[in-house]
């Protein structure tokens, strides 16, 4: 090992008892004079400065983690460089980003409130008063604007039972409303306010086009005003379902675009939107148990359209009737059958006949225009989709154990009383055929 001292090396050598101590020449003195230039020494300092700073950052952080991420108390906070934004931002063919679709769409969205009052002895007994009060509150959509007056579709179970109806605007404002029209089958109404200053009109999305895993977008007001203008997002679960749905006006299968957005209670009548801001249905329920999550539905906004149409010009949908009253066979006790006098599982029984149609009370009803019947609702549903009154219709029948086929004219469906508000053009549709 060589050893630097006063400016001389010593040479040490182990197996040397006795070392000399040579001197060495000037010329050797020269050649073994160290060379230490002044950079060098800064390189050195600044690397051991290098090594200290990461040494005691290594030691913070171990004593940083052991003194406080006990409890999980510790956080990771985000740094100054991360963003904010939406991951669908950009791909709108509109917006340049969520957040503005849904600022240039929220004036379109209105709160609709159902006020009710007593309207006899009866209502002030269950508890109702003889002024208006809040019964409910829902959602709404603005779909047109007419000079300084505004179109709004919601739901018609958002208006059922009210005496008058209150529409609050994006901006707070409420106005009243007058009810244009409103079916209790397909869950669709049509409001009108005059003071529309301030709203704009929605543009609607051809549904049929809407695709399984599009992101959508549910816009009303959850749980009441307290929470006006929300929005929740999701996908189209599927584009095509067929739901059974009890109303006031009876059974029915309607079609539904299914969603995971989440929809609460005040949503319903609001508006699924699509990444362009377009209206792709009106959010219409959901299947609420705590076994189930995600599961909403939406009339298709193809199929609000046509509603719309039949509301607005006629206060009400016109349907074909049969005329008969039906029960589901599956639904007859097995200890009545016997009367029936056939081993079917499935099919309509007719328990009620109004007019002279060609039916008889006990006949069952298998198929309508070669339609498999399974139950009452497929006959509803094949006659509000492909029929009108006047037109004429077969049915395939079980009459005392035997198969016959009735042809039938089919007549416009009878209205039935209502308690929705003295201001609709229109009643709830009759549950007979």
């Amino acid at each position: 090992m060589s050893e630097y001292n006063n400016g001389n090396y010593t040479n040490d050598h182990s197996n040397n008892q006795h070392p000399q101590h040579a001197v060495p020449s000037q010329q050797s003195q020269t050649r073994l004079k160290p060379k230490f230039p002044w950079f060098k020494t800064i390189i050195v300092a600044l690397a051991a400065g290098i090594i200290g700073a990461l040494f005691v950052l290594g030691i913070g952080k171990i004593i940083e983690s052991t003194l406080f991420d006990e409890g999980g108390s510790s956080v990771n906070e985000a740094s100054n460089s991360s963003h904010g934004g939406n991951t669908l931002d950009g791909k709108s063919e509109k917006y340049d980003s969520v957040n503005q679709m849904i600022n240039d769409v929220s004036p379109s969205i209105v709160g609709v409130i159902n006020m009710q009052k007593a309207q006899n002895l009866d209502d002030l007994l269950k508890g109702k008063s003889s002024k208006s009060q809040e019964a409910g509150v829902g959602s709404g959509v603005i779909y047109q604007k007419n000079n300084g007056s505004a179109y709004i579709v919601t739901n018609n179970h958002v208006i059922d039972g009210a005496s008058e109806i209150k529409v609050q605007l994006h901006n707070s404002k409420q106005v009243d409303a007058k009810v244009i029209g409103k079916d209790a089958l397909t869950d669709i109404a049509v409001l009108k306010i005059n003071d529309a200053k301030g709203t704009k009109a929605i543009d609607f999305a051809n549904s049929t086009k809407v695709k399984t895993g599009d992101s959508v977008f549910a816009m009303g007001n959850p749980l009441g005003l307290e929470f006006a203008n929300s929005v929740t997002s999701g996908i189209i679960s599927a584009n095509e379902r067929t739901i059974d749905t009890q109303t006031s006006a009876g059974a029915n299968k309607v079609n539904v675009l299914q969603t995971d957005a989440a929809i609460n209670p005040g949503n319903s009548g609001g508006a699924l939107v699509d990444i362009n801001g377009n209206l792709v249905g009106i959010n219409s329920m959901k299947i609420a148990s705590d076994q189930v999550e995600g599961l909403g539905f939406a009339i298709p906004s193809n199929e609000v359209k046509v509603t719309i149409k039949q509301l607005v010009e006629n206060g009400k949908i016109v349907r074909p009737s049969i005329g008969i009253g039906l029960l589901n066979v599956s639904e007859i006790p097995e200890q009545y059958k016997d009367e029936l006098k056939t081993n079917r599982k499935d099919g309509a029984y007719v328990a009620k006949v109004e007019s002279d149609s060609g039916l008889k009370e006990g006949d069952i009803i298998t198929k309508i225009d070669n339609q498999t019947v399974k139950e009452d609702t497929d006959i509803r549903s094949y006659l509000y989709q492909h029929k009108k009154p006047g037109e004429k219709v077969k049915l395939t029948i079980d009459r005392d154990g035997k198969t016959q086929t009735v042809e039938i004219t089919l007549k416009e469906q009878k209205a039935s009383s209502s308690s929705a508000s003295k201001d609709s053009e229109s009643e709830s549709e009759s549950p007979f055929n």
